[in-house]
């Protein structure tokens, strides 16, 4: 996930009125009593003072791998999570209908775990219209909800797609030009502006616009202190971004995956932070049981002052530490009858 910046090609729509008419008419028409949307969901959670948990995920690289992870679905499915989200891998076939696929792994838990999912899209790699062609299969296995990112380059640098997107903002515009208003669109935030913006204030400017052209709310880059994204949240609506936008929050699990995020996400880790991990790192339960209380602590202090009524959690696909923090900070509500506190979808053909 990078800096967005605004291109020219994206500010007006190059498909054809007849193709954008296809895009629209094709969409399945949705019963308002039976469904409803997940930005609905999250305004009426904030306006009963409701406070709500999401879950991100990451396709896995075997199908024994897909098979543990649809079983973890379930598990943490019963917690009562408002959505979850799927990564999206440019080097897995992420669009393909393997049984690690991106795409797969969204459908599958919308289709027969009933979860709200989002399904990340990047600009990485891909022509405009392939990105056209996986939004149009992901309606048809009924994904009504995108996270529309750059995406991070396969090496060093990025280059650009010549038939493609360079930024975020150009996606928003491209699936708001095509598919108008059938996906609910969620936009990656930086709490400390990302590494490639000019500036702190230069990036937030940057966030406003995708919220402009047409994003519904906003995930959070991980961070490690909460005044951190509290900052950053009065920043954001001082400049008038009055979407939801959520934390996202990582419990530290591991001192090989602590290392591995922060090197991708280029954060630093705060020395309190490094002082007590790196004694530790060879002791795996004593750093989980560190990040527990560490994500813990954190979430209280965020949801305390009110301004705060949604958590995304990043799971590297494990489920104890997420768990234990739910459960203290009084989030996780199992229901054995329900995966989900919400209306669940019923299964789509596909």
């Amino acid at each position: 996930m990078v800096n967005e910046r605004q291109s020219s090609d994206a500010t007006s729509c190059s498909s054809s009125d007849s193709s954008k008419e296809s895009s629209r008419s094709s969409t399945p028409s949705l019963d308002a009593e039976r469904y409803e949307r997940l930005r609905d969901k999250m305004r009426r959670r904030i306006e009963s003072g409701d406070k709500w948990f999401s879950l991100e995920f990451f396709p896995p690289r075997t199908a024994n791998g897909a098979v543990n992870l649809i079983s973890r679905f379930d598990q943490m499915g019963a917690g009562g999570p408002l959505f979850i989200d799927v990564t999206w891998h440019p080097a897995g076939d992420p669009a393909s209908d393997k049984e690690t696929s991106s795409m797969f792994i969204a459908q599958t838990a919308v289709n027969f775990c009933g979860l709200e999912t989002i399904l990340h899209i990047t600009c990485c790699n891909q022509s405009k219209d392939d990105i056209t062609s996986h939004l149009h299969k992901a309606k048809r296995h009924g994904l009504k909800n995108i996270m529309a990112l750059r995406g991070d380059p396969i090496g060093e640098e990025w280059e650009e797609e010549k038939e493609g997107f360079n930024y975020a903002i150009d996606l928003v515009k491209h699936i708001r030009c095509e598919f108008d208003d059938y996906f609910d669109i969620c936009v990656a935030g930086y709490p400390k502006g990302h590494p490639e913006a000019e500036s702190y204030e230069d990036d937030l400017r940057r966030l406003k616009e995708k919220v402009d052209a047409g994003a519904d709310f906003v995930i959070t880059q991980l961070f490690f202190r909460p005044e951190t994204f509290l900052r950053f949240l009065k920043d954001c609506r001082a400049i008038g971004i009055t979407c939801p936008i959520l934390p996202g929050i990582f419990p530290i699990q591991g001192y090989h995956s602590l290392r591995q995020l922060v090197k991708l996400s280029k954060l630093e880790v705060p020395e309190e932070i490094k002082d007590i991990v790196e004694p530790i790192k060879d002791n795996d339960a004593a750093i989980r049981n560190y990040g527990i209380d560490l994500a813990v602590t954190m979430c209280q202090k965020i949801l305390e002052t009110g301004m705060v009524h949604g958590l995304h959690f990043y799971t590297l696909n494990r489920e104890v530490a997420t768990v234990e923090v739910l459960k203290r900070v009084g989030l996780w509500k199992e229901d054995p009858r329900c995966l989900l506190n919400e209306s669940v979808l019923p299964p789509f053909p596909v």
